[in-house]
């Protein structure tokens, strides 16, 4: 507790914590030194002090109406089968604020939450809370199990060191599970040799099994999550992932409307959609600086396409909340100009929409299916980074 105290008060006098241990990775590429990032920077500099009460106010808000949705079971309620990622979501949205396990005012929703996570296990080690079964389609268990076994392993992760007594031990087992499996999903063998070391959907699992951005950038986040609760990841694990994102990396300027990322490497579905987008570039962007390549020419052009335009509105992208946390915690990473430049348009956006009662309305198009507890849990997972209480984005 006292070092958390610590953690909280360096926080908000602009004094950042840089982890230890997380093995950097080397790129394969030929890179100039990113000319966006900088070492370092106070978070606090993006607002005024006025306007960062604002935040605060809307995150407390948000998060004692998010207290009020819990179920009896310890859920935060979402589609099922979006369980238990967004239940996951609502306890890094309480950490991120400072609240953990068993202590202060949400203290024990916090572990009631964890424990619902936990009991979502299978046997094979990933957690999903309905069945997964073949075939994979749109939106059902077998296509949403690894975001919601990545995303859990995420936030279990960064709750490990915060848990207790018979809670810590079940954590801990947990973990140790679904990295076997975690890591058997990436080396099943893929259909293109372009997706080896990714992640996708729960099937096929072999020989054809394939890769995507979405569902890779949060299995990275996990594998670190892990090695920074000092798990022991081998740093093969994160450069045959990382190798993956730097492969989904169009260079192609003329194809930078949408994003500098692509869904999927053009070798792996050359006649696909590309899916460009603003999620799988944050995403891209977040991960790759994460693992120590911030120096890839992707995550350069990523910036500058990021910097070079209005951060979109709310009904303006139909992934907006999760693209929202993917490129706040980026740019929170890349610090100095291009953070005092977007955070603000990202608050502003963000709390245009925030109901009176403290939540924020559920998302546009596919994204409104995952309900008002996913965007409330994200919208404040998005307005906290300048805090530096979730492990895994500290600076």
């Amino acid at each position: 507790m006292n070092s958390l105290k610590k953690t909280v008060f360096n926080a908000f006098c602009g004094v950042f914590v840089v982890l230890s241990g997380f093995p950097v990775s080397e790129s394969n590429g030929q890179e100039k030194s990113n000319p966006y990032m900088t070492a370092t920077t106070q978070l606090s500099d993006a607002l005024p002090p006025q306007e960062w009460s604002r935040i605060e106010s809307a995150v407390d808000s948000g998060l004692e109406w998010l207290a009020s949705q819990q179920a009896e079971d310890g859920r935060f309620p979402s589609s099922e089968n979006a369980q238990p990622a967004v239940t996951a979501m609502a306890v890094m949205a309480f950490l991120s604020r400072g609240h953990i396990p068993d202590q202060g005012p949400y203290g024990r929703q916090i572990s009631k939450a964890i424990d619902f996570t936990l009991s979502t296990q299978s046997r094979r080690g990933y957690f999903s809370m309905l069945p997964v079964v073949p075939p994979s389609h749109h939106l059902n268990p077998a296509q949403t199990v690894h975001y919601n076994h990545a995303i859990t392993g995420l936030m279990l992760g960064e709750v490990y060191g915060m848990t207790t007594g018979e809670q810590s031990r079940r954590v801990e087992a947990a973990l140790a599970r679904a990295l076997l499996y975690h890591r058997e999903v990436q080396t099943w063998q893929k259909g293109a040799a372009s997706d080896h070391g990714g992640w996708r959907y729960g099937y096929p699992e072999g020989p054809n099994a394939s890769a995507d951005m979405s569902v890779t950038g949060w299995a990275l986040m996990f594998l670190r999550s892990a090695r920074n609760a000092e798990f022991n990841i081998p740093k093969l694990y994160f450069d045959e992932g990382l190798d993956f994102v730097q492969r989904c990396y169009e260079d192609d300027v003329s194809q930078h409307e949408s994003g500098v990322f692509r869904y999927r490497p053009r070798q792996s579905d050359p006649n696909g959609n590309p899916q460009i987008t603003l999620a799988n570039t944050s995403s891209a962007t977040l991960t790759l600086i994460l693992g120590g390549r911030q120096d890839h020419p992707g995550v350069v052009d990523s910036i500058r396409w990021l910097r070079s335009r209005e951060y979109p509105r709310f009904f303006e992208n139909g992934y907006f909340y999760l693209a929202t946390y993917y490129t706040s915690q980026a740019v929170a990473q890349v610090g100095g100009d291009t953070w005092n430049q977007l955070f603000p348009q990202i608050a502003s956006n963000l709390l245009e929409v925030q109901n009176s009662e403290g939540h924020w309305r559920p998302g546009i198009g596919k994204e409104e299916l995952f309900g008002e507890c996913y965007s409330t849990s994200l919208a404040v997972l998005a307005l906290t980074p300048a805090y530096q209480l979730l492990p895994i984005y500290q600076r």
